[in-house]
């Protein structure tokens, strides 16, 4: 196929629309996740401009503390692709889509996420342990903080299950309930607004779409799409605490947000105009798309990707390409949602060899069709309707150890699959252990179930008879000399005043520091239980007891938190700075709570 052939949408069918929109998010998203990766890359180019196609390449994974190298294949798809899929299979369920969402396919997906935003992955976390996002004590400012595009780059089947509908408003009230599971700032959810407004259009639309004329519906019916919309109860009291945590201002916000996107689509039809900058990426640099703050915030991309579509409506593969390759955006996700919008329009033709390339072409033609004939699975509302947990991910993940080749197995999120292969993947430290079992399901999806953990960093270590063979492991870990310097128990108390007279009247104990809400007596602290932490702190799926927390001053914190990570033991608090001083928190071996903080001079 000519890439320089104009292509005629006119008449297009819904279902090669569907079919169009599906495969172009996911080839926009294979094509730019590695261009937007290339500081995690292990095998950069010189100029990954001069290849437009699909990329065999090494991503670096783990992060500092369990790196190791993961190759992605070409057409590989990333979490972009993941969800919006996630998101029609849980439309399938119609009016239970929410539960399913929430309490089956993200909880599942963190097991086989890939590039995963920190947001979804907090939020998809918080789902697994039962708990609401936004309730939660950990993360809940984080939530409310959170305004990036990934509520924007998975909503597009809401858009396609609602072209019928006379008007966008109950496909934005699903927009921003599907956005709130996993973000709660107005610029994620007014973004995905304006976005799947977009979509709807396109996805409505019957003839030839005039130049520019998709930013100017957006634009001029803003009125159709900007409101915040009434989530009814499936969300219960997510109202009510956004306007808490924003101090009463959570509307102001909202409206805020609405005023800066129609400012950021006003910039798009400007450079539209004829005259107007010729280069595309001058527009995108005027929308914020090169600016590592606000590149990934939903507003700009929402804005970006329907300037391109816009832009390239006549000649949707050029617009694509413009996305994926526009290094230093996003690029991933914006020419995902460049090339959903375009799907939408021009339906399949114009991706040529690319649907056949990508990653579970013919599972994504097939999820797309099904949402276009409403096929459903559930008839009736199922009053036991399953939440997956994470005691049931940890089974799944120890039945994959026990499989072979081709072996079926149960996915938590209630799907079937088949082993293909395992992958050990190629450690960059001594100490992990990354192995990913590749499965397919029966509806030919390919998920790529990981588990990190840490090994021996000597397959040999000389044995210690002065050691318990449960510590042998111990003796092959490099450790980092420390010194401590001072030792204290904290004890949370609810009444100080009688706390004290136990303490110094029965006990003898004599006060060495005092303050407001604290007496401390050397080796014992006495902390008022409503200014202290929380008696119980959750953490990734097990809760630990902190009503009594164990405090060591070092002069120097690094070395012992080398060792605290070298030796395995969980870390609830990294590396943060209070009145002045770093300090961290982690648990002993009977889940006790030790801080350890940097010794005041």
């Amino acid at each position: 196929m000519n890439p320089n052939a104009p292509y005629n949408p006119n008449r297009v069918s819904l279902s090669a629309k569907a079919q169009g929109a599906f495969l172009g998010a996911a080839i926009g998203d294979a094509l730019g996740w590695p261009q937007e990766l290339l500081y995690k890359r292990l095998d950069q180019q010189k100029d990954t401009n001069l290849n437009r196609g699909f990329q065999r390449w090494v991503r670096k994974s783990g992060g500092q503390y369990y790196p190791h190298e993961e190759v992605i294949l070409p057409g590989e798809y990333s979490d972009d692709t993941q969800l919006l899929l996630s998101t029609a299979r849980s439309l399938l369920y119609r009016k239970q889509w929410w539960h399913h969402l929430t309490r089956r396919e993200l909880t599942t997906w963190t097991r086989y996420e890939r590039g995963g935003g920190g947001a979804t992955k907090r939020s998809a976390q918080e789902w697994l342990t039962g708990q609401e996002p936004w309730l939660s004590p950990k993360n809940k400012k984080r939530y409310f903080e959170a305004g990036g595009n990934g509520v924007a780059m998975r909503i597009l089947p809401h858009c396609l299950l609602g072209v019928k509908n006379t008007d966008f408003g109950t496909v934005a009230q699903n927009i921003v309930t599907n956005g709130i599971s996993t973000h709660g700032h107005p610029r994620a959810l007014v973004g995905a607004l304006a976005y799947g407004f977009a979509v709807w259009v396109a996805f409505r639309e019957t003839e030839t779409l005039k130049y520019g004329a998709i930013i100017e519906k957006v634009l001029t019916e803003v009125n159709a799409w900007s409101g915040l919309p009434d989530l009814g109860n499936l969300c219960g009291n997510w109202r009510q605490v956004a306007q808490e945590v924003n101090a009463g201002a959570y509307d102001q916000h909202w409206q805020e947000t609405v005023d800066e996107m129609t400012q950021l689509l006003e910039q798009c039809l400007e450079g539209m105009k004829p005259g107007a900058l010729p280069i595309e990426s001058e527009v995108l640099t005027k929308l914020g798309c090169f600016d590592k703050s606000i590149k990934g915030a939903g507003t700009v991309t929402a804005a970006a990707s329907i300037f391109l579509a816009s832009r390239y409506a006549a000649d949707p593969l050029n617009g694509l390409i413009e996305a994926a390759f526009a290094q230093g955006a996003d690029t991933d996700t914006l020419a995902s949602m460049t090339g959903g919008l375009l799907g939408a329009v021009a339906g399949t033709e114009w991706l040529g060899d690319y649907t056949e390339q990508v990653q579970d072409s013919t599972y994504i033609r097939q999820l797309a069709e099904k949402l276009v004939k409403n096929q459903c699975f559930c008839q009736i509302k199922r009053a036991d309707a399953h939440k997956v947990t994470g005691k049931e991910i940890n089974s799944f993940i120890e039945k994959l150890e026990t499989l072979k080749q081709d072996d079926a197995v149960w996915i938590p999120d209630g799907r079937q699959g088949k082993l293909s292969e395992v992958q050990i993947h190629q450690p960059r430290s001594k100490t992990t252990r990354a192995i990913s079992w590749k499965l397919i399901t029966d509806e030919s999806q390919s998920l790529y179930i990981k588990k990190i953990s840490r090994q021996k960093a000597d397959t040999n270590p000389k044995p210690d008879k002065t050691v318990s063979a449960s510590n042998d492991r111990w003796q092959s870990i490099d450790l980092q000399p420390s010194e401590a310097r001072k030792i204290a128990v904290r004890i949370e108390v609810s009444d100080l005043a009688k706390a004290r007279s136990f303490y110094e009247k029965a006990l003898g104990l004599k006060v060495e520091k005092e303050k407001e809400n604290l007496v401390n007596y050397g080796s014992i602290a006495l902390v008022l239980s409503n200014s202290a932490p929380m008696s119980v702190q959750q953490t990734n799926g097990f809760f630990a007891n902190t009503r009594h927390t164990i405090c060591i001053e070092y002069p120097v914190i690094d070395p012992v938190y080398h060792n605290v990570r070298q030796l395995g033991f969980k870390i609830l608090k990294q590396i943060s700075e209070k009145g002045g001083r770093q300090f961290f928190q982690c648990l002993d071996p009977e889940e006790n709570t030790v801080e350890v903080i940097e010794e005041q001079f």
